[in-house]
C-alpha cells in the first residue's frame, strides 16, 4: 500500500519534520524548527498602569487537535476529567455547505471576575501588575460558589483534593518569559497571550469578545479577544447543544434549605402563635425547631470539600451573599436558642427575643435565595426563587409548629394549605415561564422538566393539591398532623432536589461527542 504523504515527507532522510515558520523578523531563513520568534506568541513586556493580559483565540487557525488540553493537564498535573482548557465545537449552515469550527477556552480573566466577588473565604485576587485572576487552593474550603458564579464553567471542584482551580494563565513561566502551556502546544498558534488596555476594551469588547457557543461576555466582562472567520455561516451554535443532562443533587445543600427554611418557618409561627395567645405552651416545640436548624446547619458542612475550615465562610460578610447566609443563620441559631431558654424560664423578654428570631431568620432565608440568584444559572435567577424559598417556610413551618399545638392545629394546618396552593402556582408559573423562554439555559431546563424529570415533576405537581385536601378535610388528629408534616417535609425535599438538578448552567460549548459529569 502506497502512501504518498509519508515518503514526501521522508524524501530528505529524516522521519520527522517539524514546520517551519517564516516572519518578517526571519524572512530569508527559517526561524527554528517549531520555534516562533520571541514576541509573536506572548508580550515582550509586562503591563503598564490600566493594562493586563489576555488571551486570543484565532478560530480560523484552531483545527480541534486539543494539544492545548493536553498541555494544560499535564502543566498542571489535573486528571483527564477536569480540564482548564476546554476545546468545544461549533457549527453552521445548511447542507451541504455545512461549517464545523472549534472554540478554545481557559479563563478569560474577566474585568469583572464573578468568581471572586462570590467566594465567600477570599481565595480569588485580581493581580494588580498582570490582571490575571488567581485562586488560592490554600485558602479555598471547597463550597463551590464561585462553579455557579462563573458564566464559562471555569473553575472547576476537584473532589479528590477538596479544593476549585482554574486557569492561571501559567504566570509562573510568563513571569520567566515562557509561554503558557497552551499557546506554547497550539501547532497552528491559535492561542496567544496580549497585554489590553483595560478603559478601551470596556468601550469595544462586545464586538470581539463574544463568539457562538459562549455565553454573553456581558456578565463579568470577559477579557479574551476572538478571531471569528469571516465565512462563519450566520446560524452557528453550539454542537452539543442536543444533549441537556440533570446537575448535581447537592443532597447536603438540599437538606440544609428545606430545614432552615422550615426552623424559620416555625420559629416564626410560635412567636406569633405566643404573643396573640399567651396561654399557650410553646417553650417544647421552641427547643424542636431549634434542633431542625442545628441539624440543617451541621449537614451544610457536608457539601464542603474542607468542611474543617467552614468557619473561613464568615469572612467575606461585606462582599459575599454565601458569606452572608452563614453569618446570619448563625445568629439565628444563637438567637433561637436564647429564645428557646426565655420560654422556658417563662422570661418576661422571651417575645422581644422571639421578634428578633423570626426577623433575622426571615433575613437569614433572603440572603439564602439571593445567593442562587446569579446570572450564570439562568433558570435560578429570577423571584420564583424568593418564592420558593419563602413559601416553603410557610408551608413546613407551621405543619411542624402544628405537631406541638393542638389547640392551633387547625388554623395552621388552614395557614398551610394556604401556602401549599401557593406553591403550586409558583411551580405552574415557573414552569411556563421556561418553556416559553427563547434562552437556551431556560428552555433546556424545561425541558428536562418535561422529560428526563418528568415523574418527580408531576409526583410533586400532584402532591401539592392532594396535601391541601387532606389539610382542609381530614380533620386535626395528632396522627394526621404527624403525616401531614412528614408528607410536605417529603415534597419540599424532592422540590428542592429538582431545584438542583433541573438547573442548566451557562458555559462554552462542548465537543459533539463529549461527555463529562455534572458540575
Amino acid at each position: 500500500m502506497q502512501l504518498p504523504l509519508l515518503e514526501k515527507a521522508t524524501e530528505s532522510g529524516e522521519t520527522f519534520l517539524l514546520t517551519t515558520i517564516r516572519t518578517s523578523e526571519c524572512a530569508s531563513e527559517p526561524c527554528a524548527p517549531g520555534l516562533p520568534p520571541a514576541g509573536e506568541l506572548i508580550p515582550l513586556r509586562t503591563p503598564g498602569p490600566g493594562e493586563q493580559y489576555r488571551f486570543h483565540f484565532d478560530m480560523t487557525k484552531c483545527i480541534g487537535c486539543k494539544c492545548c488540553v493536553v498541555a494544560c493537564n499535564e502543566q498542571n498535573g489535573n486528571p483527564a476529567d477536569i480540564q482548564w482548557r476546554r476545546v468545544g465545537d461549533i457549527e453552521g449552515g445548511t447542507y451541504p455547505d455545512t461549517m464545523r469550527n472549534y472554540l478554545s477556552m481557559g479563563c478569560n480573566h474577566c474585568v469583572e471576575p464573578t468568581c471572586l466577588e462570590g467566594c465567600p473565604v477570599d481565595a480569588y485576587v485580581k493581580d494588580s501588575t498582570t490582571g490575571i485572576v488567581l485562586h488560592n487552593a490554600e485558602r479555598c474550603i471547597g463550597c463551590q460558589y464561585c462553579v455557579w458564579n462563573c458564566s464559562y464553567g471555569v473553575p472547576q471542584f476537584n473532589p479528590e483534593r477538596g479544593v476549585v482551580g482554574k486557569c492561571d494563565m501559567c504566570h509562573d513561566r510568563l513571569s520567566d518569559g515562557d509561554s503558557p502551556a497552551c499557546v506554547n502546544a497550539c501547532p497552528e498558534q491559535a492561542i496567544q497571550v496580549e497585554i489590553v488596555n483595560i478603559a478601551a476594551w470596556r468601550a469595544t469588547y462586545s464586538a470581539s469578545a463574544n463568539a457562538p457557543g459562549m455565553p454573553s461576555a456581558d456578565d463579568s466582562l470577559s477579557t479574551t479577544r476572538i478571531t471569528l472567520p469571516t465565512t462563519l455561516p450566520g446560524d452557528s451554535k453550539r454542537a452539543d447543544a442536543f444533549r441537556v443532562r440533570p446537575e448535581h443533587p447537592h443532597w447536603p445543600l438540599v437538606v440544609m434549605t428545606v430545614l432552615t427554611q422550615t426552623s424559620v418557618g416555625a420559629l416564626s409561627t410560635l412567636f406569633l402563635e405566643h404573643l396573640l395567645r399567651p396561654a399557650e405552651t410553646v417553650g417544647i416545640a421552641a427547643v424542636g425547631a431549634l434542633l431542625v436548624a442545628v441539624i440543617a446547619l451541621s449537614s451544610s458542612t457536608l457539601h464542603l470539600g474542607r468542611p474543617a475550615y467552614a468557619w473561613r465562610a464568615l469572612s467575606m460578610w461585606r462582599r459575599s451573599w454565601l458569606s452572608r447566609e452563614v453569618l446570619l443563620f448563625s445568629m439565628f441559631a444563637g438567637f433561637a436558642t436564647i429564645y428557646a431558654a426565655a420560654l422556658w424560664w417563662n422570661s418576661s423578654a422571651s417575645n422581644l427575643f422571639g421578634a428578633c428570631t423570626g426577623l433575622i431568620g426571615l433575613s437569614a432565608v433572603f440572603t439564602s435565595a439571593r445567593l442562587y440568584t446569579v446570572a450564570a444559572r439562568p433558570a435560578w435567577n429570577s423571584l420564583y426563587t424568593f418564592a420558593e424559598f419563602y413559601l416553603s417556610a410557610a408551608f413546613s413551618g407551621p405543619l411542624f409548629a402544628a405537631l406541638f399545638l393542638p389547640a392551633a392545629r387547625q388554623r395552621l394546618h388552614i395557614f398551610a394549605a394556604t401556602a401549599t396552593l401557593l406553591i403550586l402556582v409558583q411551580q405552574v408559573a415557573k414552569f411556563a415561564w421556561l418553556t416559553r423562554s427563547r434562552a437556551f439555559e431556560l428552555s433546556a431546563s424545561a425541558l428536562l422538566l418535561s422529560n428526563a424529570l418528568r415523574l418527580r415533576f408531576l409526583l410533586r405537581l400532584a402532591g401539592l393539591p392532594l396535601l391541601t385536601f387532606a389539610l382542609l378535610h381530614a380533620g386535626s388528629g395528632p396522627v394526621l398532623a404527624t403525616i401531614s408534616f412528614a408528607v410536605s417535609l417529603a415534597l419540599e425535599v424532592l422540590g428542592r432536589w429538582l431545584f438542583f438538578v433541573s438547573v442548566v448552567p451557562k458555559n462554552m460549548a462542548a465537543s459533539y461527542l463529549h461527555s463529562q459529569e455534572a458540575a
